[in-house]
């Protein structure tokens, strides 16, 4: 479970910026479905939503967030890869001098398998700076902490980091080399990063393969889509391989003679066989007569026949199921594109009422029909706008003082009103006319 995550001097974010996913004690909204009980002291949110202006670094924060855990996940092997040269794929905060020469700073808590981490590092392109990592029973007590290339190991909690402290190289992390080595605490964690998972709303592309493979070989996962998409008035659906154009060589040669080109093609046809086919998704849709008596089903071609917003859904489903299901953290951003607005919220309460296993779901958004107190508590709701010097901030609605925002209070009013911040906005001024149509003189 993601407690807290924070950067410094990454993408458009300058300062230290915070984002929580700690309830507010206070808030008293929606305490049975929206809240995970940590232990005692600690509820954790089930969900987040962000919002903002276009370019105020909504998805920025997200990329953030992945790119700490591929870091996290690649840094031992990348550098190994590239013969201990490699360097870090940073992108500083670019709109001030001071940046370019600092560090980058991320940091993250979460709970796993019962023990609270707080785990974080600073880098520049080619080293890490600092690195450091905390775990919480009783109090928190830190379990190495690194200063370049000096190493402090607590001897009583962290004995597995004893005597690798000279195998660690500047440019990779300490935390990643142990987990190379098979070392359970920092295994541990490790298998927390790789539950950290990330969607692109707009391209299907990093999920489809992973819905359709899981389609293929869980008959309960299979089930479980077949009967959400009934409502999209889809009878069944099955996968079948997809048809490749292979060159038909004879007829070729009858109408091709330069012989260089045949033995291009040739060689395209050879790599073209010892290719996987890909998998395709097929849907059936049920066909009536003229006295609407359904006579059959008819195969669609999932890819090219069926609209936009289904194809997102049922291929959203996949990492929706896995998320739900093992309880893991589901990052998207731009949930809400290519999808109906009462889908949307029908996705969202669904995670928030059938979450069985502690899983939680950031996403950034657009639409405002989600903003309402039915369906978010105040604590849930983010936004993200940009300074007067081009730095994304971040603050929470739960950061309001109740006489601005109560929990009756019209969210979305509110904030299309401009109340909260955050929204787009552009002056209808003359020079906008006159560059358009040019400058009339009066009569």
């Amino acid at each position: 479970m993601l407690i807290e995550f924070n950067i410094e001097n990454f993408l458009s974010f300058k300062d230290y910026t915070t984002f929580s996913m700690v309830a507010s004690k206070s808030f008293k909204e929606h305490k049975e479905s929206h809240i995970i009980k940590a232990d005692r002291s600690l509820n954790l949110l089930k969900s987040s939503i962000i919002y903002g202006n276009n370019a105020s670094g909504k998805s920025n924060l997200l990329e953030a967030m992945g790119f700490m855990k591929q870091i996290v996940l690649n840094s031992f092997r990348d550098a190994l890869m590239d013969n201990n040269e490699r360097k870090f794929p940073l992108e500083k905060f670019a709109l001030n001098t001071q940046t370019e020469k600092d560090t980058s700073f991320f940091e993250i808590s979460f709970i796993q398998n019962g023990i609270k981490y707080r785990y974080g590092f600073e880098i520049d392109y080619n080293k890490v700076v600092a690195e450091w990592l905390f775990h919480t029973t009783s109090k928190e007590v830190y379990l190495f902490k690194r200063n370049l290339q000096e190493i402090e190991i607590n001897k009583s909690s962290f004995k597995e980091g004893l005597g690798k402290e000279e195998d660690v190289k500047e440019n990779v992390l300490f935390l990643s080399v142990l987990a190379t080595l098979g070392k359970e605490i920092s295994t541990n964690i490790v298998e927390w990063f790789k539950k950290f998972n990330f969607v692109n709303g707009i391209h299907d592309r990093g999920h489809k393969r992973y819905t359709i493979d899981k389609l293929k070989s869980d008959k309960q996962f299979f089930n479980w889509v077949l009967h959400f998409v009934k409502y999209l008035e889809i009878a069944n659906l099955s996968t079948t391989e997809e048809d490749v154009n292979e060159i038909d060589l004879d007829v070729l040669r009858e109408k091709e003679k330069d012989e260089e080109i045949i033995n291009l093609l040739t060689s395209i046809q050879k790599i073209q066989s010892k290719q996987p086919k890909r998998d395709q998704l097929i849907t059936f849709h049920r066909k009536y007569d003229d006295n609407n008596v359904l006579v059959d089903t008819v195969p669609f071609n999932f890819d090219k026949q069926e609209s936009e917003g289904t194809k997102k859904i049922l291929y959203l489903l996949g990492p929706w199921y896995d998320t739900l299901q093992n309880g893991k953290v589901l990052i998207i951003d731009e949930l809400d594109s290519r999808l109906h607005s009462h889908l949307t919220l029908r996705l969202v309460d669904f995670f928030h009422q059938f979450n069985q296993n502690n899983a939680q779901l950031i996403c950034a958004v657009h639409d405002i029909s989600l903003l309402n107190k039915e369906t978010f508590r105040r604590d849930q709701i983010w936004f993200v706008e940009k300074n007067q010097f081009g730095a994304s901030e971040v603050f929470s609605l739960g950061d309001f003082k109740t006489d601005k925002v109560r929990n009756k209070s019209a969210f979305d009013r509110n904030y299309l009103d401009g109340k909260y911040g955050a929204i787009p906005y552009f002056d209808f001024d003359v020079k906008l006319n006159e560059i358009l149509y040019g400058k009339r003189e009066a009569k």
